[in-house]
């Protein structure tokens, strides 16, 4: 396809699109996420599926049924198509804007986790092992004296590639024909404040969990020097206008989406105190509470209390750490809930003082469906969650048999079994 027949392609969809947004009943979703995250109890529990980039969509979407040659408004139609597909086969809470987002073209000088080609991180040189098509293996790279002193020299940093930026937005802008916006955001790795995450990239797991009982002051000395100067970058950002506003339909913090009632901002005005932060554990995930509130959520809350609200926990299970995130995270909004949680101890410890935001084990929807199991397992999450601000999030969805229907089918099961 010639590259404007390209253009007009990327418009039709486009154009698809902003009428979705323009919905009653996507303006009613909007409403409705808005009062949740606000904690106001007067709505539903609130219900999103999230197949993965790099997984289920996949199959959904396969590369190969792209009209678009040009390797830019090939992306640009795949960020399209996905919205469309999702209004078409999943009837979920998901609210759709007129706009595409993109990261933010530029350097990350911490551990940029998911980019494989990165080859120096926190001044340390790094090669990420490819195993797999896009795994890659888990090294340790702090083996001298002298690589923990680049690291702790190392000020943390972003660097916008303006040139780069421009030549995006300018093409993606002149795409869709002013019908819809295209914003640029910084990427996930740069706000997040989960630093065992960077460390596990420069460390290595088993070695960090050895660290723990052998070299506990070496944990002390580079986290401590993590959190101040991810803190410090969060400032710098923020002085230099390029934050962006996160209270809308993108993935906010381990799952749900970001909408307040409050009226949203111009980038350059957004501050710290009006977006979303987020911090997990994934990694210390059976390690004592005492470990985990002295090694983790006491370096993370230096960068994530900037945050107007914050989000804590993905996948790992946090049965005995409730009372230590509350008691360090003052601005605590959002919490996960994984599949190896206990819902009623999370439900018990979290009330109504922050979103109950439930991780359902995707495994149930990715090769068949168990009717009864899945009956069973809603039907226990929903009694123990009645009195909580309650979201499902169907996440991590790395194959879905190619197929929608078990995800739709979990769709409508969990509507009727939640609905109050």
């Amino acid at each position: 396809m010639e590259y404007k027949k390209q253009q007009l392609h990327i418009r039709e969809l486009a154009k698809r699109l902003k009428e979705l947004a323009e919905s009653p009943d996507n303006m009613r979703k909007r409403q409705n996420w808005a009062d949740h995250n606000e904690l106001k109890g007067n709505v539903e529990p609130l219900l999103w599926v999230c197949p993965d980039d790099d997984g289920a969509w996949l199959e959904l979407i396969p590369e190969d049924t792209l009209k678009c040659t040009d390797p830019d408004l090939k992306s640009l139609e795949l960020k399209l198509r996905k919205y469309l597909y999702h209004s078409e086969h999943f009837d979920d809470d998901f609210v759709f804007e007129p706009a595409v987002y993109f990261d933010m073209p530029g350097e990350y000088t911490g551990c940029h986790y998911g980019k494989k080609d990165q080859t120096t991180a926190w001044g340390l040189k790094i090669e990420k092992k490819v195993a797999g098509k896009t795994a890659y293996h888990l090294d340790n790279f702090i083996k001298t004296p002298e690589d923990v002193e680049r690291i702790l020299e190392h000020e943390v940093d972003f660097i916008p590639d303006y040139q780069e930026w421009k030549r995006l937005k300018d093409k993606y802008e002149d795409a869709v024909g002013g019908i819809i916006e295209v914003q640029f955001h910084l990427p996930y790795s740069v706000l997040v404040q989960s630093h065992l995450i960077e460390l596990v990239h420069l460390r290595g797991l088993e070695e960090l969990l050895y660290d723990l009982y052998d070299n506990p002051e070496f944990l002390r000395k580079i986290l401590g020097h993590m959190s101040e100067s991810k803190a410090r970058l969060l400032d710098r950002l923020e002085r230099n206008k390029l934050l962006f506003e996160n209270r809308i339909n993108i993935y906010t913090g381990s799952g749900g989406l970001g909408y307040t009632n409050d009226a949203l901002k111009r980038p350059e005005d957004v501050r710290l105190k009006d977006m979303w932060g987020f911090a997990d554990a994934q990694e210390f995930s059976h390690v004592s509470p005492e470990m985990f509130e002295e090694f983790a959520v006491k370096f993370q809350k230096a960068g994530l209390n900037r945050f107007g609200m914050g989000c804590y926990g993905c996948c790992e299970p946090m049965d005995n750490k409730y009372e230590i995130i509350f008691k360090h995270i003052e601005n605590l909004r959002r919490i996960s809930i994984s599949p190896w949680s206990d819902t009623k101890i999370a439900a018990e410890m979290i009330g109504s003082k922050a979103i109950y935001s439930w991780k359902p084990n995707p495994v149930i929807i990715c090769c068949g469906f168990d009717e009864a199991g899945m009956n069973k397992m809603l039907r226990e999450t929903a009694d123990v969650t009645r009195d909580c601000v309650t979201e499902i999030i169907l996440k991590d969805i790395r194959t879905c048999a190619g197929t929608p229907v078990h995800i739709q089918k979990f769709i409508n099961l969990a509507k009727k079994i939640f609905k109050k």
